[in-house]
């Protein structure tokens, strides 16, 4: 949970609601806590979807972790639907959250080796909603 971002968002030069004050990672975001970080995920999938057209979990993950990172994105997505019970043609609805935290938890996991505090999540959810 490196830098309160567990979904480790790289620095883009948006500036987040609930950044540190201080950025010293020149990689990734800084939070001032993890749900901060969670409700930038839930952002940051939402615009792949509505902006970027990444409508089916598939195209949205090959987009987050991209083969060119050094990563397996077909890999990425069969632990992510292994994790959520999704299938890679499953249908993106940023609004949904029956689909989006599990969604958000399973990246995290994957991404931290560890589960998340559910707590951070649902926190970070209620952010993203309004």
């Amino acid at each position: 949970m490196k830098n309160n971002n567990p979904l480790h968002l790289r620095r883009t030069g948006w500036i987040w609601q609930g950044l540190c004050p201080r950025q010293t990672d020149p990689e990734e975001y800084q939070f001032r806590n993890p749900a901060y970080g969670y409700r930038a995920g839930f952002i940051t999938l939402r615009n792949l979807v509505w902006h970027r057209g990444r409508r089916t979990l598939a195209r949205l993950l090959t987009e987050w972790a991209p083969d060119a990172d050094g990563r397996d994105a077909q890999l990425y997505t069969a632990r992510v639907c292994a994790l959520t019970g999704l299938t890679p043609r499953t249908l993106i609805d940023p609004l949904d959250a029956n689909l989006m935290i599990p969604l958000v938890v399973a990246i995290s996991r994957i991404e931290n080796r560890q589960k998340p505090r559910m707590l951070d999540v649902l926190t970070a959810w209620r952010m993203y909603q309004g």
